[in-house]
């Protein structure tokens, strides 16, 4: 049967131009207008050129057979995956150790991570370290905790015994090799004064407070001590993470310390009971002000946010699980890992959760 092309296409150009809504002329009655008769001629001409293009466009989907494309719809985001492989970094899961994967002799309180190296509590108040699975004891009587350095190049600690106290440390990339030592005032433990390591920075000073007394201490460099009462008076130093140092407590910060002593500002952070800060200094994970301490030993939810704070999300554990207090450790710039425990403390597992997906799974683990 023959087509009449033209006769088609003008049936389909008189369809489109009566279904054309033309607008409403605007209200101009305060406004005089010099040619009052233009207004319609220019809708005309557009409504004809409005037409040309239509027919152009129905002209050439006729001749190529086919018909106009629907709109291409948004693309769904990807969904990631969360690892169920065992922790790369080192954990303490039901009072055991497992570095590497595998489980080092005895019963563990902590591990504490920097780099490749580990420094560890053990049920028997002895503290140990290593880069592997092979552990060194620390062979002194320590009274505080002693601290490693974000990268792990480093451990200080303070060394009571008779004849007072001794802030001193060693390089764990030299096997061990310590760096000579300072006498410093421990403080009064029952007047609340105890003095601790703070610190460790990634460059080797060191920082031991208390409430009454504070030192800044540059064994790698002149060796010398500063006295931060003095430089940084009323300021609290918490711990050194690779972002830099956390100082204070009700209106926390993030700082820079030079040799001299002196703390410079370089962001705000949340008020917190617990901060943690990825191995790249990219995100930080907190448990907010409030939600730890008493008889609190696990808790279902921790947020996480970058560190210029331009991005936050949360992370909550399982689905009947609850992410054991103080345990939880950064894996790499992604990802965290904790243990978590079941509502009723029985039950003892390793999650792993994503900052990017704001999802917790459980791993294969211990």
């Amino acid at each position: 049967m023959d087509i009449d092309v033209e006769e088609t296409l003008g049936r389909e150009l008189h369809t489109i131009a009566s279904g054309l809504r033309i607008p409403a002329l605007p209200d101009l009655a305060q406004e005089p207008i010099p040619t009052p008769r233009r207004w319609p001629s220019l809708l005309a001409a557009a409504a004809v050129v409005l037409v040309v293009i239509l027919a152009a466009v129905f002209a050439e989907a006729f001749h190529a057979g086919s018909s106009p494309q629907p709109m291409p719809q948004p693309v769904p985001a990807p969904t990631g995956t969360l690892p169920r492989t065992a922790p790369a970094t080192p954990y303490v899961l039901a009072d055991r150790l497992y570095v590497d994967g595998q489980q080092v002799p005895g019963k563990w309180w902590s591990v504490d991570a920097g780099g490749d190296a580990w420094l560890a509590w053990r049920a028997d108040d002895t503290w140990w370290w290593g880069r592997g699975t092979e552990p060194h004891r620390i062979e002194a009587r320590l009274d505080v905790p002693p601290a490693i350095s974000p990268n792990g190049d480093y451990v200080a600690m303070i060394v009571t015994d008779d004849n007072g106290a001794t802030l001193t440390g060693f390089d764990t990339a030299s096997d061990g090799e310590g760096f000579g030592g300072v006498t410093v005032d421990a403080g009064d433990p029952e007047k609340g004064t105890t003095v601790f390591v703070r610190a460790v920075t990634d460059d080797g000073r060191v920082v031991a407070q208390g409430l009454e007394s504070g030192v800044l201490w540059l064994p790698l460099t002149t060796g010398e001590t500063v006295d931060l009462t003095e430089t940084a008076p009323g300021q609290q130093v918490e711990r050194a993470t690779a972002a830099g140092l956390v100082v204070g407590s009700e209106s926390p910060y993030l700082a820079q310390l030079s040799d001299a002593g002196e703390l410079t500002r370089v962001r705000d952070l949340p008020v917190h009971d617990d901060l943690e800060v990825s191995p790249g200094g990219q995100w930080l994970v907190i448990a907010p002000g409030g939600t730890l301490g008493g008889e609190v030993t696990s808790i279902r939810s921790l947020e996480a946010q970058t560190v210029d704070a331009t991005e936050d999300t949360t992370l909550t554990a399982p689905e009947g699980w609850g992410f054991r207090t103080l345990a939880w450790a950064w894996e790499d710039d992604e990802h965290l890992v904790s243990p978590v425990v079941t509502d009723d403390g029985q039950t003892q597992r390793i999650t792993r959760c994503s900052v990017l997906l704001a999802r917790c799974v459980l791993v294969d683990a211990g």
